[in-house]
């Protein structure tokens, strides 16, 4: 079941399109939470009504763990949110849409850089040496927190 789950994540971030730091503040990419079934929750930063998504989290209800998908070059994700700064170590994974394949990368929901996130909204993407912001703002802010909620962080 767990397989199961994750293969299902994996088929959604195979959807995405185009490299993180290219879409990264880009106008029209919002946060979306989205739940039900048997999906875990996923939070994911794109453009709405669309497979185009820069960033994607997971995480199992109750366990302090997040996995995170993002198009990068890089060997881990980095994220910051005000002074606070997570690491999270990953592999790549390839897939049919990329020529580079998507970095999986696994950490704490309460990692400082995401308990920052979820009290303000505030994120910020770290790839290849720049910094892209991915601030969730108005009714996205909601959904980080929920997502955050559902989580158990």
């Amino acid at each position: 079941m767990k397989r199961r789950i994750a293969f299902a994540a994996l088929g959604f971030a195979t959807l995405l399109a185009g490299c993180a730091h290219e879409k990264a503040g880009l106008d029209g990419y919002r946060w979306a939470y989205l739940e039900g079934g048997s999906e875990p929750p996923r939070l994911a930063y794109g453009r709405p009504d669309s497979d185009d998504v820069a960033l994607m989290f997971t995480c199992q209800p109750g366990r302090d763990e997040i996995t995170a998908w993002v198009e990068a070059p890089d060997k881990e994700l980095v994220l910051a949110s005000g002074r606070a700064e997570s690491r999270f170590p990953g592999a790549h994974v390839a897939d049919e849409m990329s020529e580079t394949g998507h970095l999986e990368a696994h950490g704490k929901a309460s990692a400082p850089a995401l308990a920052a996130f979820k009290r303000t909204g505030e994120l910020t993407l770290v790839t290849e040496g720049e910094r892209h912001s991915l601030a969730a703002t108005g009714a996205d802010r909601g959904r980080v927190r929920a997502f955050f909620k559902a989580c158990g962080a």
